[in-house]
């Protein structure tokens, strides 16, 4: 553990010490009393008292992250949940955020959380609206997530959004403007530097760069890349009504200006919660979400050399300019014209290699647009039968539709020119229909508190789309993509698949005396993607409490406010890593050759299957004051899912090849610091720590991915071996005399040979934590954010590219310690050393951090104008510092987050950046 992660969570330990010692001094004069009215938390189709919940529920309130500038629901869970681990894998405007609770639990297929917005189920949470929410449930175990099947093995995230309450008409506007920026830099060579390096890798190119035609050119690109970034949000919404009928609406518009041209995010949405009573026994719910998204995208997580921006602003030579008008000398031909590469509006030649351009041309030459428009509904209807009797029926309807345009112009760029201009045209159409009927018994009689619901959900998925591409346009000027079926260098692909489940699911929960809870949840699920034979899977869970606080013994206890204990076991199942038709074999229409090709090898796959099980301790302390949840658990998963390999023109076959497991703990600790008429101080503190192993892998023994040009992949998936580990050679650091590099000799054959590669780092963390103060003093709060993680490695892929030092990239100043003379004590090899490109730890970094995550500081008007009943205006920091020994940009990185199961890989990835907003509410 590095000093400064040391020095972190040892400040945050004292802290701790001292609000708990406060708070027990402070326990006589400002108690807090428990509250009469019982909380409950939301379970699968339904609620829970909180004190007798049996299972690992975490509950997070839409104060903790309404004043933070969040673009996706999913930050609103980072540092603030046990279990739950949200990475933002860049700083790109609008990019998804990798969420895992509990782990890892899949190679192959998706580990995403199922979501629950308002009953409706969807695994893409990305477009909904953080200021239309009210808090966020997590089922973190398969004692609850059960009852959702093959849905809810990764955990179940239920969203709760806002909703009118009666004869309370409620006008509220809240917007901010923010300003983002790079939070550091990697240092790469001045030019007189790079000439010194260049001269040792290959004199001879000493005289390109020292051409008249570059003479006085020093760019610096990092300046040419970068800007500075602008974020803008407005929402109002208006909720209104009656005991009969009541209407939240809302309107809300987010853009974010990233700080790499041309990278862009937009996003308007519209919303609808209604409510009626129409009779005594009949009410009717419904939601109606419109979402509109606009992204522009630059491309990263890539090399200079494949068009990725980040790199190339760190690799490209500083003697290039940006365009080819910016030579001293233009090149001409016979007749006096510019040459191509030097005509105006052309961006500049790479002098060495042809195609490889500057970053200015990569972030320019390519646009790359997407257009999602997305509606997210349900209609329900709740019928009071009897009067402990309650029929629910819901249809829900999630359709997306997005279109991916991208365009290579064939003028600007030489990549272009090559071309005669590319362009596709991705369409892609999504439906995810759900009709679900419940219905919901409950009964209290004395000391007896019985719930029974039972339902039947039938689900159909239907994904479509087609895909144009085309490049060598007949018009040299072109400047948008137009499909040419007669052109061909063009082409398209047409696809539909449905899917149909068809589900049967209870849960029965006892409680006797307040005391003792018992839940048992089921579903018996039913896919068309699997084989008949293999059609119907069953998952199960149980669960109990015992609240020994409200025994005898306990109940008149001034210290001990709450003490219970609960455990569980259940199974839950991931069906998405298999495909609408998987059992047939398949083929497809070659259309330019006009034949058909097999596409697809028919399987008899079945789901895979995470059994379960959790045992969990609450405590509460001087009337709740103090109040410390903890968990252990353990989770293994059967029948993993991968793609066989068979040779021979026959496409992959799916197999159920083996299991892992995930096994850890999580605390959660909330106290009141301080209470009184003017100063108040809450923390919340959770830590969660995590072991993943894979336990066997059928078939092929070993599995391989997220590879880099040059190296191959960093990553083996094996048995006995944390997931996603890096696999590669030993670095033994430089021979004195020669400079070569020495890798460690494994398997003693005293030579370099593929034998000596072993399992060099685990992105996996040992912990990650967050530490969350709120502070109110009158008028005035602070709100604070610390996140942290220790012990994951991170592969420094981007090192990789600038400290190869073969060929005539511009690199760090790491390498002004290379070796150069015979008898140099280094470990940097010397320019061109052999076998410099081979996989090895000399690129595993410790990426341990703890993050200033968020701080906000805002004041409150109460009744500051006539109509105006609350004014809140507020200043955020976000991002603000990072305590860590990671060389790269920032250690919160995945180069690789759209690769199942890879983690920890840093790769020329879009920069975190450091935010400043402003911003006001306004209550009516």
């Amino acid at each position: 553990m590095n000093m400064n992660i040391k020095k972190g969570l040892g400040l945050i330990a004292v802290l701790y010490f001292t609000s708990s010692f406060q708070a027990q001094i402070k326990s006589d004069s400002s108690a807090i009393k428990e509250k009469k009215i019982d909380e409950v938390v939301l379970i699968g189709y339904g609620s829970v008292k909180k004190k007798n919940a049996t299972s690992a529920i975490e509950n997070i309130k839409a104060d903790v992250f309404e004043d933070r500038p969040i673009y996706n629901v999913t930050q609103a869970l980072q540092g603030t949940a046990a279990g739950v681990s949200v990475v933002q894998n860049s700083g790109k405007p609008g990019q998804a955020l990798n969420i895992k609770i509990r782990g890892n639990n899949s190679i192959s297929s998706g580990v995403d959380p199922l979501y629950v917005v308002d009953g409706i189920q969807t695994k893409d949470i990305s477009g909904i609206n953080p200021d239309d929410i009210v808090d966020i449930t997590v089922l973190k175990d398969a004692t609850s997530a059960a009852i959702y099947g093959i849905s809810g093995s990764s955990g179940v995230v239920i969203v709760t959004t806002k909703r009118a309450k009666a004869n309370k008409p409620q006008l509220n506007f809240n917007a901010y403007w923010g300003v983002s920026n790079k939070v550091d830099n990697v240092d790469v060579l001045n030019l007189e530097q790079y000439k010194a390096l260049i001269s040792e890798i290959n004199p001879a190119w000493l005289n390109t760069i020292n051409d008249p035609m570059y003479a006085g050119i020093n760019t610096d690109w990092v300046k040419k890349v970068y800007t500075t970034g602008f974020d803008q949000n407005y929402n109002v919404n208006y909720a209104f009504g009656n005991e009969n009928v009541r209407a939240y609406t809302a309107l809300g518009y987010q853009n974010i200006a990233g700080i790499v041209s041309p990278s862009d995010f937009g996003r308007t949405s519209a919303k609808v919660n209604l409510d009626a009573k129409v009779t005594n026994w009949l009410k009717v719910t419904s939601s109606l979400n419109y979402i509109n998204t606009n992204s522009k995208n630059t491309a990263d997580n890539n090399a200079g050399a494949q068009g990725g921006v980040i790199l190339s602003a760190l690799t490209t030579p500083t003697f290039m300019p940006a365009y080819g008008s910016e030579v001293k000398v233009r090149p001409t031909d016979s007749s006096g014209n510019y040459l191509n590469g030097y005509k105006d509006g052309q961006f500049a030649l790479n002098p060495f290699t042809g195609g490889w351009e500057n970053p200015v041309s990569f972030m320019n030459r390519e646009s790359d647009k997407t257009h999602t428009q997305r509606f997210l509904s349900n209609l329900g209807i709740e019928v009071n039968i009897l009067k402990n009797l309650v029929w629910k029926s819901a249809a829900s309807l999630d359709y997306i539709n997005s279109t991916n345009d991208k365009f290579l112009d064939p003028y600007r760029s030489e990549w272009g020119r090559q071309q005669k201009g590319s362009g596709s045209k991705n369409d892609l159409t999504f439906r995810d229909f759900n009709f679900e009927n419940t219905l919901n018994y409950t009964l209290k009689s004395g000391n007896h508190d019985l719930g029974v619901l039972a339902g039947i959900q039938m689900h159909e998925r239907m994904n479509s789309g087609q895909y144009y591409w085309g490049s060598q346009f007949a018009d040299p000027m072109q400047s948008s993509f137009v499909y040419d079926e007669t052109n061909p260098s063009h082409g398209e692909i047409f696809r539909k698949d449905i899917l149909k489940e068809l589900s049967f699911f209870g849960r029965l929960v006892y409680t006797l005396n307040n005391k003792y809870t018992v839940m048992a949840v089921f579903r018996e699920n039913g896919s068309s993607a699997l084989h008949p034979d293999k059609r119907w899977g069953f998952f199960p869970g149980v669960s109990a409490s015992w609240n020994i606080s409200n025994e005898n013994f306990l109940q008149d206890n001034s210290t001990i406010s709450e003490f219970k204990i609960r455990g569980g076991w259940g199974k839950a199942g991931n069906a998405s890593g298999i495909p609408a038709y998987a059992y047939y074999n398949l083929e497809r229409l070659n259309k330019d050759g006009g034949a058909w090709s097999p596409y697809q090898t028919g399987s008899d796959v079945s789901w895979e299957t995470t059994t379960d099980t959790n045992f969990g301790v609450d405590l509460g302390f001087l009337n709740n004051r103090i109040k410390l949840t903890a968990d252990f658990y353990k989770r293994k998963t059967d029948d993993l899912i991968m793609s066989i390999p068979i040779g021979l023109g026959i496409p992959d076959v799916l197999r159920n090849v083996g299991s892992m497991e995930n096994k850890g703990m999580e605390f959660t600790l909330n106290t009141v610091n301080f209470k009184n008429t003017d100063f108040s101080w809450n923390t919340n503190f959770n830590i969660s720590f995590n072991k993943s192993k894979v336990l066997e892998l059928k078939y092929v023994p070993v599995l391989d991915k997220a590879g880099i040009p040059s190296a191959g992949n960093l990553v083996r998936f094996a048995a006995d071996q944390p997931i996603s580990s890096f696999y590669g050679y030993k670095y033994g650091g430089v021979d004195s005399n020669t400079g070569e590099i020495i890798y460690k000799d494994l398997d003693g054959n005293g030579m370099l040979s593929a034998g000596d590669r072993t399992f060099i780092g685990d992105p996996n963390p040992d912990f990650t934590f967050g530490f969350t103060n709120n502070f109110t003093y009158k008028n005035w709060y602070m709100d604070l954010l610390v996140t942290g993680s220790q012990g994951g490695d991170i592969y420094n892929a981007s090192r990789f590219e600038l400290e190869m030092m073969d060929d005539h990239k511009n690199q760090s100043t790491i390498v002004l310690n290379r070796w150069t003379t015979p008898g140099d004590i280094t470990n940097v090899p010397k320019a061109n050393a052999q076998n410099a490109k081979l996989v090895s730890d000399r690129f595993i970094e410790d990426g341990s951090y703890i993050k200033l995550k968020s701080v906000t500081l805002g004041y409150n008007f109460a009744q500051p104008f006539k109509g105006v009943t609350k004014l809140n205006v507020y200043v955020t920091g976000q991002n603000l510092y990072t305590w860590t020994n990671y060389s790269g940009f920032d250690p919160e990185v995945n180069a690789f987050a759209t690769t199942n199961g890879v983690l920890g890989i840093d790769y020329g990835t879009y920069p975190q950046v450091r935010t400043f907003v402003f911003g006001l509410k306004a209550n009516f």
